[in-house]
């Protein structure tokens, strides 16, 4: 009697760990499944990114803030994929497994249960990202209508003309921040670029810019990179005053780090999309404006 008791204890129990086996396997076949879904979107992502390089809608900055939050993205998958291996080495023995449930094997399930429930949020930051990829663009503006020929500076009569050429964007970017109201950050880049037109090696422009660079002996190309380099800098001042006056209109600005990247370009064409640029051209007088918001 007492034999068939011990057989029929050692079965019951056999039975119940089964049943938490096959419980586990569940929660990791819709664990995987969701991570295969999420690997799939960040690729799509980081795909979309280079289309719209290329598309001259955004630019290396704006791309790299987007890859460097994507493989932000990945990383965080790494634990809780290492907690599901686990568990499924554990699976490979019966006795293993029920030695390590309590100890191992709950605390992982619970923590993937807890990714698998909290994939509608993750989702929401995926989306955020590929909407600011969407309607990604860039703004451009003819240099001339802030300086005057061979000026890096906006004279105090232009100032108010600048920070309102640059309102439309601020707008747009503080839409965007409180459409989805998370923590994150702003990231608005200038770029300003020259023709390629020579300098005279004399005058108060050669001084100013010789003075920058630190030595005498430049081609027009450093001069040229130089110049922009300051007009870059002028404009993100006007910028960064245009979007503290905007402050007021914010509503998720406790939430949102704003950066502002100013950056010369100097000789170099400014779209991709243009192939008959010209030495003294225009179209290479200008600034570009871009910007995204990301998810933290």
């Amino acid at each position: 009697l007492i034999n068939l008791i011990f057989s029929g204890f050692l079965s019951f129990n056999s039975g119940c760990i089964q049943g938490k086996m096959d419980a586990a396997k569940e929660v990791l076949s819709d664990f995987r499944k969701q991570q295969e879904k999420k690997k799939k979107k960040i690729e799509s992502l980081r795909g979309l990114s280079g289309i719209k390089l290329g598309e001259g809608k955004i630019d290396t900055t704006i791309q790299n803030r987007i890859l460097k939050r994507l493989q932000r993205f990945q990383v965080s998958m790494n634990t809780p994929d290492g907690y599901a291996n686990r568990i499924d080495s554990l699976l490979a023995s019966k006795k293993t497994f029920r030695k390590n449930y309590e100890t191992i094997v709950l605390p992982f399930l619970d923590s993937l249960q807890k990714s698998i429930g909290g994939y509608a949020n993750r989702l929401k930051l995926y989306i955020m990202v590929e909407d600011g990829l969407d309607i990604a663009k860039y703004e451009l503006f003819d240099l001339a209508a802030f300086f005057g020929p061979g000026k890096y500076e906006i004279p105090e009569e232009k100032s108010a003309l600048a920070i309102k050429s640059f309102s439309p964007i601020i707008d747009s970017v503080i839409k965007f921040a409180d459409k989805y109201n998370v923590p994150g950050t702003a990231s608005l880049v200038i770029l300003g670029f020259a023709d390629g037109t020579g300098f005279s090696n004399s005058g108060p422009l050669f001084e100013t810019l010789t003075g920058h660079i630190g030595r005498k002996d430049v081609t027009k190309e450093e001069l040229n990179q130089k110049l922009s380099e300051l007009r870059a800098r002028e404009l993100i001042k006007q910028l960064t005053i245009a979007f503290i006056q905007k402050k007021p209109s914010f509503a998720a600005m406790e939430k949102i780090l704003v950066e502002y990247i100013g950056q010369g370009k100097g000789e170099t064409y400014p779209l991709p999309t243009i192939r008959d640029y010209t030495v003294d051209d225009s179209r290479r007088r200008i600034v570009l404006c871009y910007w995204v918001v990301l998810p933290d």
